[in-house]
Order: structure tokens, then C-alpha cells, then sequence
């Protein structure tokens, strides 16, 4: 008990410290906005702290679903998922320090270190400008960082189990608050949590706290699939069809082409997973046939014309003719007659906006920085073929790996079906909107790995218990 108990204290005197000195600093300053951040800070701080590390789990996922809100501090952008990788840090290195804990790398850590090592090394000698991709290479590092964080915090069966519930409910509670967002633009004109013209003139996508609505949907997609992937295959409980049934009228609402293509995709994948299920799979698949059935009952009247005009305004005569669609096809094409330039270590972490104008094809968007927005082209410009063999090798590693898990019989298996189906939405959608310098799809693979690692801890116990049982008859 005193081992668990004394990181906390040394913790909240660490804390105690840090906040008196900020305190005795600010305070010489006229320029009081700073104070609700401090208590957003202090409030982070305790809840890391409470009931670890379920605090510090709940803090990770809740603040890397709010990129959208950020605070100037030394011409930096700092979102909530900084201050909340941060404070987790501070708290993970004194439970480390001040215990026994060990610390394992796999495969696809190292593979991950070397891709933020990669990020790095384009920044410092590829870029045209290193001290700004030095700086984005940093914010993309503590965004990296949250999924080491989850990987060191989910250690075993038990608190796997309840932090995939929190991962969910946060999901949840995100698809929740962008389908009132936009349920409020429709009734009450409000525009909260929602982009007015977001892709038609007359259009307003929501994108709740996100940072945009191909984003939002999908987020709220992979809630879908995360309640889809352990009803169908584990628990029947009526709460994963409610994150099902909520997840998936958030991403039709979003009107965002790639997440509503990639949950069809991952739903299929889980419904394949799913067939060799136990004998009340197919009283499962009745009831979500039921609950799809509702939400086209509900959604297609009202949104119904604006979907199929989405996907119908992609191609004009035979050409790819939607506005969004030729921004992202023209940035690609920038970005990679950089890369043929660049070819083996890239430009640098985001440095697309460093060189590319939107000016010298719209005279009036002289303003508009450049991004790129296909996953693939972005990490081979920013950091070179090397980078993405780096990122190459986490994902054949970690999907190895989860092949290898599934093959057993774990009680972790439908959470890992779940999370794979999630990833596998995340992988599709990002070849539009890359979200990949943000923390979420982070903290989604770092509970990917972590069940991977379990799964395969307990088919090898299971394995080695039916060894002996067969050695001892």
C-alpha cells in the first residue's frame, strides 16, 4: 500500500511547488486570462491523481478529444491534450521513479520512437525553416507521447478492461455533444460546435470538439465500431448498441465522405470477425439491423439529400469537380514534387505551409497556409522515405501481432476486434484528413497495443496450462 500511495504524495507536493511558483510569476502580470487555465490545469492535476490510473487515463482520452481549443502561450498553441500529456508525464515519472515498475518495449514501440526520431532529424536537416518544423516536431513528439503514456498505464486484464470503457464513454459523450451541436444550428440557429459552409455553401458540418468535421466523423465513427466490435463478438450489453447507434448517426451528420465509407468498411470487417460467433450471434445481428434501420428511418429524411449530393457533386462530367476534393488533390501534388526533392528524410514535420501558397491558384486565399491532408503523403513529405518505413513497421508490426492474438481465446479478444476495427477506420478516413499531429488516433493505438500485448500474455498462459495438463495425463 505505501508504494502506490507515496508516488502520489511526492506528486502533489511536485504539483504544490509548481503551482506556487507560476502563481508568484503570474501574479507580477497585469494580464489576468490566465487564471481560468490555471484552474483548468489544477483540475487536470487532481483528476490525474485520483484513483490511479484511472484519473490519469481519464484525463488522456478526455483532453485528446478537444484539439479544438487552444491558448497562446509564448507564441505557441497549446491545446488541452499538451497540458493533459504533460501533467500525465509528471505523474508517470515519479510512480516510476519512486517504484519497481519495469518498463517493456516491443516491436512496434521501437518502431514508433524511430518515426518521432525521424521527425526530428527532417526538421533539423531537411527543413527550409528548422526552427518552425523544430518547433511542430516538437507539438507532434507530446502528441506521439500519449500513446507511450497509455502503454506504461494499461498493464494488465483489469485496468484494460475499465480504461476501454472510458475510451468509449468518451466517444460517446463527443458524438453526443456534435449531434446537439447541430441539432442546436438547425433549430436555434446557434452556431456552436459546428462550421458554417464546411463543404456546401448552405451546409454547416459539425465537428463538436474537434478540430473540424472529418474529424468529428471520425471519432464518432470509430465509437461506432468500438461498441459494434464487442457487442457482436463479446458482451451483450445494451450500452455498446447505444455507442453503436449514437457513433453512427454522429458520422452520418458530419457529412464527411471518408468517415461514412470507412465505418461501412470497418462495420463489415467486424461482421466478418463475427461469424463464427456462439449461437445468440444471430439474435445480435437482428437487433442491430433493427437499430441500422432506425437511424436511416431518422436520418435520411432530414439529411438524406444532403449525403447523396456530397458524394453525387464529387465527380462534374466526368471529372473531380467538388471544391474540397481538388484542394487536397492540388496540396498532394505539392507535396510530393517536394518529396521527389527530398526524397530520403523529408522537409520536415508540417512543413507543406512553409512553402506552398494558396494565392498563386486563388488570388483571394493568399491567407490559407497549406496542409496535406492524405496520411501517406504527408509523413513520405515531412519525413522521407525513412520516416515511413519507421511508420510502415509499427503497423505490420502491431498487425502481426494482432493476428497472432486473435487466433487465441482470450477474454480481451472482442476489445481487441474493436480497437482493430477502429484503427482500421482511422486508416481509411486519414487518407483525406490526416490526423495523425493530433493525440487522438494516438491514444487509440496506444490501447491497441496494449491489448495486443495482453492477448498474446494470456494465449500463451492458456497454451501453457493445457501443456501441462496434457504432460500430466
Amino acid at each position: 500500500m505505501s508504494e502506490s500511495i507515496s508516488p502520489i504524495r511526492w506528486l502533489k507536493f511536485v504539483a504544490g511547488g509548481a503551482a506556487l511558483l507560476i502563481v508568484i510569476r503570474w501574479g507580477l502580470q497585469e494580464d489576468l486570462a490566465w487564471i481560468g487555465w490555471a484552474m483548468v490545469g489544477a483540475l487536470l492535476a487532481l483528476l490525474t491523481i485520483a484513483r490511479w490510473p484511472y484519473g490519469a487515463l481519464i484525463t488522456l482520452v478526455g483532453m485528446s478529444a478537444m484539439p479544438r481549443f487552444f491558448v497562446e502561450l509564448f507564441g505557441w498553441k497549446a491545446r488541452p491534450e499538451h497540458f493533459a500529456v504533460v501533467i500525465v508525464s509528471l505523474a508517470v515519472c515519479i510512480c516510476l521513479l519512486r517504484s519497481n515498475l519495469e518498463i517493456r518495449l516491443e516491436t512496434p514501440d521501437y518502431c514508433v520512437l524511430a518515426y518521432v526520431v525521424m521527425n526530428y532529424v527532417s526538421s533539423t536537416f531537411g527543413s527550409s525553416s528548422p526552427s518552425q518544423t523544430l518547433r511542430w516536431a516538437l507539438l507532434n513528439n507530446l502528441a506521439v507521447l500519449s500513446y507511450f503514456l497509455v502503454r506504461l498505464l494499461v498493464r494488465d486484464a483489469e485496468i484494460f478492461g475499465k480504461a476501454f470503457r472510458v475510451l468509449l464513454a468518451v466517444g460517446f459523450v463527443e458524438s453526443v455533444y456534435g449531434i446537439l451541436c447541430y441539432a442546436s444550428h438547425q433549430i436555434l440557429g446557434t452556431t456552436v460546435g459546428v462550421e458554417l459552409g464546411q463543404y456546401l455553401t448552405d451546409i454547416a458540418g459539425p465537428y463538436g470538439s474537434l478540430v473540424e468535421a472529418n474529424l468529428f466523423g471520425a471519432y464518432s465513427g470509430c465509437t461506432a465500431v468500438l461498441g459494434l466490435g464487442v457487442y457482436l463478438t463479446g458482451e451483450r450489453r445494451l450500452r455498446y448498441l447505444v455507442c453503436f447507434f449514437v457513433g453512427a448517426l454522429a458520422t452520418v451528420l458530419s457529412f464527411s465522405r471518408a468517415a461514412l465509407a470507412a465505418l461501412v468498411v470497418a462495420s463489415m470487417w467486424v461482421f466478418w470477425r463475427a461469424r463464427d460467433a456462439k449461437e445468440q450471434h444471430r439474435s445480435r445481428v437482428a437487433t442491430l439491423v433493427l437499430a441500422i434501420g432506425l437511424i436511416l428511418l431518422i436520418v435520411v429524411p432530414a439529411v438524406g439529400g444532403v449525403v447523396q449530393e456530397r458524394f453525387a457533386g464529387l465527380f462534374t462530367q466526368g471529372r473531380l469537380g467538388e471544391e474540397s476534393a481538388v484542394g487536397r488533390l492540388i496540396e498532394a501534388q505539392e507535396a510530393l514534387q517536394e518529396f521527389s526533392e527530398h526524397r530520403l528524410i523529408g522537409t520536415g514535420t508540417a512543413s507543406l505551409q512553409l512553402s506552398f501558397d494558396w494565392g498563386g491558384y486563388v488570388p483571394d486565399w493568399s491567407d490559407h497556409f497549406g496542409w496535406v491532408g492524405n496520411i501517406t503523403v504527408r509523413i513520405l513529405h515531412d519525413t522521407g522515405l525513412l520516416g515511413m518505413a519507421a511508420f510502415l513497421g509499427f503497423l505490420g508490426a502491431l498487425a502481426w501481432k494482432i493476428r497472432s492474438g486473435l487466433r487465441g481465446r482470450s477474454r480481451q479478444a472482442p476489445m481487441l476486434i474493436a480497437l482493430s476495427a477502429g484503427a482500421l477506420l482511422y486508416a481509411i478516413s486519414f487518407q483525406a484528413t490526416d490526423a495523425t499531429l493530433s493525440a487522438f488516433p494516438w491514444v487509440h493505438l496506444g490501447f491497441l497495443a496494449s491489448a495486443t500485448t495482453l492477448v498474446g500474455e494470456s494465449n500463451e498462459s492458456a497454451n501453457a496450462e493445457g501443456t501441462t495438463v496434457r504432460s500430466s495425463i
